[in-house]
This record gives structure tokens, C-alpha cells and sequence, in this order.
């Protein structure tokens, strides 16, 4: 599939379509566009820092972000910009001009051209690289009045929210809910006498295909799923097993859903047969290297594989899992929100993924999935295939001009 290029002449252009880059309206953040020649390749999305740090740590801060950006192939230019609630008005400069200072200076150091440094604050725009930019900054309205995002096709256009809403769950009416906790329960008899993760792994495959329920989600309407199919998928992700497996194949397609969900069953058999925990029989053919298949999912998980997972069915899945998570029982929440973090986490969008998992964590702070997305998200970790170069995803370039660059006031 073809990307769509938007071409742009001027910064306030520009600035318009960062949010259609890294897919939300940034806040408090600095976003690097990362570029290959005059086109965009990537937007990578930080938290900003305080802007009373001292210098040395804004040096150490833009050390590891420009480390960050040269994991991506092929980058040789980026533009830094920093969204703030700070203003214009109330500073001497442009806000965070310090921290901007420093990146901008490190990112050169490591031969990367700098097309551009802007600032989105509350009250103005301005670029800090522009000697001209007045003191008070250019108006905001240049920026909202922009009309380059209509040249995005309306079916590519993302509906933009904030970080924080990207994280909030729907209002599900308590009516329905009442239909998907008496659904729910009804699931719960099926097999099972006693509350044994093995007993309800056996039920599960015995009873539910996982994998074909997997498939059949992303089917269902993600604002009114029946309420019984609701329930259907909730219980089967009360499985770690299970909730792992729907969970990368919602990422990456039915197959290796299938290799996943064959990788369990293997355990399982295994663990009945020789009466071992399962953890020492994973940590056996992992030291052992004899199953690739669970290495491969295994890497899958922890995003050390190149291979670049669908964010159509991504995004699909992320709607159903939102009111699914609302639909639930609070106590079974924190599943439906791992995997949540978890896809989230698959497009970038680790800021939304430490939203869920804290949410998940208020329900249940022993929670294994939770504290495990918990300690790889504080380690700002991005999935490899992050930095690999897509062929086929819908995505939006953005060329720029070399006839006005960004920064460059026109004469």
C-alpha cells in the first residue's frame, strides 16, 4: 500500500501534521521527526524535561534521545519539537530553550542536519532556530488553520486525542454490563471446580478455540459487541496463556496466533506428564534452544524481532479491548488492560501503555503481566521493529521543500 506524502513549505504547515505522525496531540512532550533526505521516517515521542534541570542532565537527556534516533535506518536530519504548557509570555525566549539548546547541539554532533527546532506553547508557535521569531511568538491559529491534513485521505486521517484519552475506557451502559457479567458466569461453570490456572487452560482448549475467537473479534462492532461474545473473549484472556496468545495475534496475524497457541498446549501436555512448574520447563528449553517456535513468540513479546506487526488489526483490536476492559467485572480487568498496554506499546505509544498498565495495577498491584510491562516500559525499551523501514503499512510522509525550509522566514 502506497504511503500519502504531503508536501510542506512552511514550519506552521509543518507543525500541523506532527500530530498525524506520532498519532496523538502531543502535550508536555518532545517529539524528534526523524527524516531520510526531505522525508519523514519516523516520529519519536519523550517526555520533556524540567525545566529548572541543570545542564548537565539536558546534555545526558539529549545524549540518549539522539541515541535513540540514530537506532533508526537510514536518518540523517531530524526537527526537534517541544509541546509545552508553558508560554511566551512568561519566559525570556522560547520555552525550554536550554534543553532545546543542548539537543540540538547533540544531534549535530552525531551528523545529523538539524531542518528545524520549533515550540508549540500555550499561548504561540516559534521556531528556535529563527533569529526573527518574534518575542511573543507567531499565533496558533496558523497552525490549526492549516489546510494540509485534508490532503491526507479522509479513510487515512486520524481522529486525534491526547495521550490521557488515548488511555481512557468507554461508558458502557450498566445494563450491558449486567449482560456480560451473567455471560461471564456462565463460562465459569463449564469445566471448572476449582480456580487452578491449569484447570482453566484445560477448559479453555477443550471448549473455546482460542485462536478462532481471536479471528472473530476483530470482526465484531468495537462500540456494540454482543454482550455473550464480550464475555466469550474475557474469559479467554483470564488465561495468561490464552491472553498472551489472542494478544500476538491480534498483532501479527492468525498463523502466529496458531503457532502460539500450539507452543501453550506443549507446556501444558508437558507440565501434566512430568509434574514440573511451568516456568522450569520454559527456562529448560530456552537454556536448551530446542523449541524455536517459543523463542520466536517469546521475542515477539518483547519486541526483539524486526518483523513489523499489522497496526490495522492493531487498532481494530485496541477499540474491542477498550469496552471489552469496561465491560468487565473490575476484578477481571487487569487482562484486557495488559493487553491493551501491550498493543499499545507495539505502535510506539508507550505513554498510553504506562496509562493502562497503572490502571491495572490499581486493581490488582500483584498482577504478574502488569509489573512485567511496568519494568520494561520504565526502561523506555522500543520494540525493534520500530526502527525498522516499513513497505507496505499506510503511513503519511511529509516532504519538505527545500525551496523554504521550516525555520527560514520567508523574504
Amino acid at each position: 500500500m502506497q504511503p500519502t506524502i504531503v508536501k510542506t513549505r512552511k514550519a506552521h504547515d509543518f507543525l500541523a501534521l506532527v500530530p498525524q505522525l506520532v498519532g496523538f496531540r502531543p502535550e508536555r512532550s518532545m517529539v524528534l521527526v526523524a527524516f531520510r533526505g526531505n522525508r519523514t521516517c519516523g516520529a519519536l515521542r519523550f517526555n520533556l524535561p524540567d525545566p529548572d534541570a541543570p545542564t548537565q542532565v539536558y546534555k545526558r537527556i539529549a545524549t540518549t534521545l539522539v541515541g535513540v534516533l540514530c537506532k533508526i535506518p537510514g536518518v540523517d536530519a531530524v526537527v526537534p519539537v517541544a509541546y509545552t504548557d508553558e508560554s511566551f509570555s512568561a519566559v525570556r525566549g522560547l520555552p525550554h530553550e536550554n534543553f532545546v539548546d543542548c539537543l540540538v547541539k547533540r544531534a549535530e554532533m552525531s551528523g545529523f542536519l538539524v531542518r528545524d527546532a520549533l515550540c508549540v506553547a500555550a499561548d504561540a508557535w516559534g521556531s528556535y532556530l529563527d533569529p526573527n521569531c518574534p518575542a511573543r511568538g507567531r499565533t496558533l491559529d496558523e497552525i490549526t488553520s492549516s489546510p494540509v491534513c485534508e490532503e491526507i485521505p479522509a479513510a487515512h486521517r486520524l481522529g486525534l486525542a491526547t495521550v490521557q484519552s488515548g488511555a481512557e475506557l468507554p461508558r458502557v451502559a450498566p445494563v450491558v454490563r449486567n449482560h456480560v457479567l451473567q455471560a461471564y458466569r456462565r463460562y465459569q461453570r463449564l469445566d471448572l471446580r476449582d480456580a487452578r490456572q491449569e484447570a482453566l487452560v484445560q477448559a479453555v482448549g477443550e471448549v473455546l478455540d482460542p485462536v478462532d475467537i481471536a479471528e472473530e473479534a476483530l470482526t465484531w462492532s468495537a462500540t456494540e459487541p454482543d454482550p455473550a461474545d464480550v464475555a466469550r473473549l474475557l474469559f479467554v484472556v483470564q488465561s495468561p496463556a490464552y491472553r498472551d496468545q489472542v494478544m500476538v495475534q491480534f498483532a501479527f496475524g492468525r498463523e502466529v496466533g496458531r503457532q502460539a497457541y500450539q507452543v501453550n498446549q506443549a507446556y501444558l501436555h508437558r507440565r501434566r506428564s512430568t509434574g514440573r512448574s511451568l516456568d522450569d520447563l520454559v527456562a529448560e528449553e530456552f537454556e536448551s534452544g530446542e523449541n524455536p517456535e517459543a523463542w520466536r513468540i517469546s521475542d515477539l513479546l518483547l519486541g526483539q524481532n524486526e518483523d513489523r506487526p499489522d497496526p490495522l488489526r492493531i487498532e481494530r483490536a485496541i477499540s474491542l479491548l477498550k469496552y471489552v476492559a469496561a465491560s468487565a467485572p473490575r476484578r477481571n480487568r487487569p487482562a484486557p488492560l495488559c493487553m491493551l498496554s501491550w498493543l499499545s506499546w507495539t505502535l510506539g505509544r508507550g505513554s498510553v501503555a504506562g496509562l493502562l498498565v497503572e490502571q491495572a495495577l490499581a486493581i490488582d498491584s500483584t498482577y504478574p503481566m502488569a509489573t512485567l510491562l511496568n519494568t520494561l516500559l520504565g526502561t523506555g525499551t522500543l520494540p525493534d521493529w520500530a526502527f525498522s523501514v516499513p513497505t507496505d503499512d499506510v503511513q503519511h510522509e511529509v516532504v519538505q521543500s527545500d525551496e523554504h525550509p521550516p525555520g527560514v522566514p520567508e523574504k
